[in-house]
């Protein structure tokens, strides 16, 4: 893994930094790395430095965990909303406001 640059939110200011995923897209996470054990049906999806992502819980100490990664900045920032576009039936219905 490169080494990442950090930088802060445009919608909340918390530290961030991007990760490649293993599908070549970039993912906004949390700027510090977390330990978690993995389960098939844990509730957290953590992204691992390699890019490829593993479901599971999180844990307070190294001891406790299978591995550590990165938590989405999508599932811990303060302003979601800062980011979304609207659905399309809405863009049409502020189309239709802002027409004379």
């Amino acid at each position: 893994m490169m080494d990442p640059k950090t930088t802060a939110c445009r919608a909340c200011g918390a530290r961030i930094m991007f990760l490649k995923t293993a599908a070549g897209k970039t993912m906004p996470v949390n700027e510090v790395a977390v330990f978690f054990r993995k389960e098939e049906t844990g509730k957290g999806l953590f992204v691992q430095g390699d890019g490829t992502t593993a479901r599971g819980t999180l844990v307070d100490a190294m001891e406790q965990g299978d591995g550590f990664g990165y938590i989405s900045h999508f599932a811990t920032c303060t302003n979601p909303d800062f980011f979304r576009k609207p659905r399309k039936k809405d863009r049409k219905n502020i189309k239709e406001e802002n027409e004379p």
